[in-house]
């Protein structure tokens, strides 16, 4: 029951090669981020390409990641979520690691509470700062409010910026607006800004790194910041970590497939399935490997932000109240309904194409982030 990602590895590795290209020729250094179920490809195998690419730093997504993340990676290991001391299981698991590896792991500290983080034998922090995010960080006010940096080493600020743009209308400083010359004004570059020369002003004070390790960030929006810097004469070092912009950029050379296993020639009409569906006027049943264990069919939740996607949400509630619900499975371009909901392993299809057969791969469109693939092919 073999559920595969398909890659093809000089198209793929083309793309991660001029994403990195791109944002260098802008001024800023590339963090890849692997976290999660890795994009889909798995974590393991990100690290490698990441190694492949040159990287001397990484960034996942917690603490619970660490062991296997510095078992496959050689260098330093950012880790995204911050240091929270009231996640008791999360500390332990942050003291085991910190033990033996503090040098190569980099904590993210987003409250006033360094004494905490330093107790845990954290060595290497990036202090964060919170944004229009509003997930984790430090306001203004607690971050200048810092002073004591003994038995640590401060790398910088972090920043995770939203992906969308607020539609709210951006009240800017004449300063703020000269310094962008025109460029981008956005809200999220406005407040981007705002950090930059709140940092400025603390690591002068405290003489820390001058660099920003900023998430969901352009190359466009790099060049402006870049030049900004120049005319405020900010000597600011950028560091850009990327993950779905890098990892799943080139969908072209993805392809998720699930193998039929079985077909089953209908003579009569008769109910099959767990929930003993109706066959009604379907001729072959088809059981295809990939199912809710894979993640097919368990997209996650999305805003009907728009017109189109509020109609799409209503079509597919009207073919779902009258039985009909397509699957992501498709033959020859054309998408194959669902008997019922997919199994954990496998999802049952209608099919009447007689040129299907058992042994014949169907193409999967799924989410890879949310998709736990058995076998990734073209990346050995």
């Amino acid at each position: 029951m073999t559920f595969s990602l398909h890659v093809d590895a000089a198209k793929f590795r083309s793309h991660l090669v001029s994403v990195m290209n791109g944002y260098a020729s802008s001024g800023a250094d590339l963090v890849p981020v692997i976290k999660g179920n890795g994009y889909g490809f798995g974590r393991g195998i990100l690290a490698g390409e990441a190694s492949r690419l040159g990287c001397s730093r990484i960034a996942i997504g917690t603490v619970w990641e660490l062991g296997q993340s510095l078992a496959d990676f050689s260098g330093e290991i950012l880790v995204l979520e911050p240091f929270n001391v009231v996640d008791e299981s999360a500390v332990v698991q942050w003291r085991k690691h910190l033990e033996h590896n503090a040098e190569r792991i980099i904590v993210t500290a987003s409250n006033l509470d360094l004494a905490s983080v330093r107790s845990a034998g954290a060595k290497n922090i990036y202090l964060e700062g919170k944004t229009s995010l509003s997930r984790f960080g430090m306001l203004h006010f607690d971050m200048q409010s810092l002073e004591n940096f003994s038995d640590m080493k401060v790398l910088g600020l972090s920043l995770h910026l939203p992906i969308a743009q607020s539609p709210t209308k951006v009240d800017v400083t004449t300063e703020i607006s000269a310094a962008f010359n025109g460029a981008d004004l956005s809200k999220s570059m406005t407040e981007l800004w705002n950090w930059i020369v709140l940092y400025e002003e603390l690591s002068t004070k405290h003489s820390l790194p001058k660099q920003v390790s900023i998430s969901h960030i352009t190359e466009k929006q790099v060049r402006s910041l870049k030049k900004m810097l120049q005319n405020y004469k900010f000597d600011l070092d950028i560091e850009v970590r990327i993950g779905t912009k890098l990892w799943l950029g080139e969908p072209d050379a993805l392809q998720a497939t699930g193998t039929v296993l079985q077909i089953h020639e209908l003579l009569h009409r008769q109910t099959v399935g767990y929930q003993q569906i109706d066959s009604g006027n379907h001729k072959r049943l088809v059981v295809v490997s990939g199912g809710t264990a894979h993640g097919v069919a368990m997209a996650a939740p999305t805003n009907a932000s728009s017109l189109r996607k509020r109609g799409v949400a209503i079509a597919e509630g009207l073919s779902q109240a009258i039985g009909k619900v397509r699957s992501p499975f498709s033959y020859q371009g054309k998408n194959l309904d669902f008997v019922e909901p997919p199994h954990m392993q496998v999802s049952m299809l209608w099919s009447n194409d007689s040129n299907l057969a058992v042994g014949d791969t169907l193409v999967c469109n799924v989410r890879n982030t949310t998709t736990n693939f058995d076998s990734v092919i073209g990346l050995d």
